[in-house]
């Protein structure tokens, strides 16, 4: 499993994903590999994805809709909405890095978005608690992916 966050840290919830990049890597999970990122240059992002199966990506997203709400969208089915993916708060990013990478051959087996909607993307300041939240849920819920990959036997589909 690979694990990239997006973002800017220090642009407050803008930071989301590089946050959770960096507690997963702090707690040295088995078999993740995870990489943060503080651009949406969508050939860094291929690149960074190359050779990897399972990629699981986080990025906050503006969006009118309530902050903290957590947004999964498989990439490989499904693009970001088109009211969303104009939103995210790099200029090109992951939307163009899927489109790139699919006309190039260069897609995952899986490759799955955890946006979280922030508010606040002043300079300066830290995420807001409503997106501090969610990124805790998003945390736990790739360590319960990673359990589920790691059982044998189990047939649910994990999202």
């Amino acid at each position: 499993m690979l694990v990239i966050g997006l973002g800017n840290p220090l642009r407050g919830d803008d930071g989301v994903g590089i946050w959770i990049a960096e507690q997963i890597a702090a707690a040295d999970w088995p078999d993740v590999m995870v990489l943060a990122i503080e651009s949406g240059e969508p050939t860094q992002l291929i690149e960074a994805w190359a050779g990897a199966k399972r990629v699981y990506v986080v990025d906050a997203l503006v969006a009118p809709l309530p902050p903290g709400r957590v947004l999964r969208f498989d990439l490989l089915r499904n693009p970001v909405p088109a009211h969303l993916a104009t939103f995210s708060t790099h200029g090109l990013g992951l939307s163009e890095a899927v489109q790139l990478a699919r006309i190039l051959g260069a897609l995952p087996s899986k490759l799955t978005l955890y946006g979280i909607v922030g508010q606040q993307f002043a300079y300066g300041v830290s995420l807001t608690p409503e997106v501090a939240t969610a990124a805790q849920y998003v945390v736990a819920r790739l360590r319960r992916l990673l359990r589920h990959a790691a059982t044998p036997g189990q047939h649910r589909s994990p999202q």
